[in-house]
């Protein structure tokens, strides 16, 4: 059965802490002392004896989680479990907890694709705290990028076939489509699209609105948007 583990809230980075644990513990013979280590550096655990072939304690069925760690001394058995489930857990942060490990059993577990190794006989629960909700604010940037590309990608998508824009020619329609229905300056897009190199020439551009234009899904047209700009409006 699971088990929940409460700490004081008033630890450092408590607004990263993370709070969606699910730990599956070998049951070896340092499992009482490194169960007990990690009640006390988190907030919440949900946990469960380690089963080789058992696939059901990574299920978000009845609840989702963030942070899977994996108690055991044992690289090989830890390392065969995240390479056969490694789609499921492709964006959880993934943590192998030892006691009294060697360097060499912590590489493994790192070189097997665990984000850390924590050692309850070395590691204090505050340290772990702080680098488990280190590697979780990494985790939700990321998530949180992603979806944001997935959002712009959906939003260009209704704009314009995306599948026929060379790379210049999606970046003016970003550009365009940030501020749709507005002017933007041929200034401005053309320090935009420069990025740091040779600035983008007024021909070029044009060329660039040309292409774009003839790629622009119904009722989308790019126009001038007069005093020296482009904008994308619909009729």
């Amino acid at each position: 059965m699971p088990t929940l583990a409460s700490v004081s809230d008033d630890r450092p980075f408590m607004q990263l802490a993370p709070c969606h644990i699910r730990y599956l513990t070998m049951n070896d013979l340092h499992r009482d002392v490194r169960d007990a280590w990690l009640q006390s550096a988190f907030y919440m655990v949900e946990q469960h004896t380690f089963v080789d072939l058992e696939t059901r304690f990574l299920s978000i069925a009845e609840q989702d989680y963030e942070t899977l760690i994996i108690g055991g001394n044992d690289p090989v058995r830890a390392a065969r479990f995240l390479r056969i489930n490694r789609p499921i857990l492709a964006r959880k942060v993934k943590i192998a907890l030892m006691h009294g490990s060697l360097a060499s059993k912590r590489a493994k577990a790192l070189n097997a694709g665990f984000d850390d190794v924590f050692d309850s006989a070395r590691m204090s629960p505050e340290e772990a705290f702080a680098r488990c909700a280190a590697i979780l604010s990494r985790y939700r940037a990321a998530a949180s990028q992603a979806r944001a590309e997935q959002e712009l990608a959906s939003s260009l998508e209704r704009i314009a076939h995306l599948h026929l824009l060379g790379k210049r020619e999606r970046q003016l329609l970003t550009l365009l489509a940030n501020r749709l229905g507005e002017p933007v300056s041929h200034y401005k897009l053309r320090t935009e699209l420069s990025q740091g190199n040779d600035e983008l020439s007024y021909n070029y551009l044009k060329v660039l609105a040309s292409n774009l234009r003839a790629k622009l899904k119904a009722p989308y047209v790019l126009v001038p948007g007069g005093q020296g700009s482009y904008k994308i409006t619909s009729l």
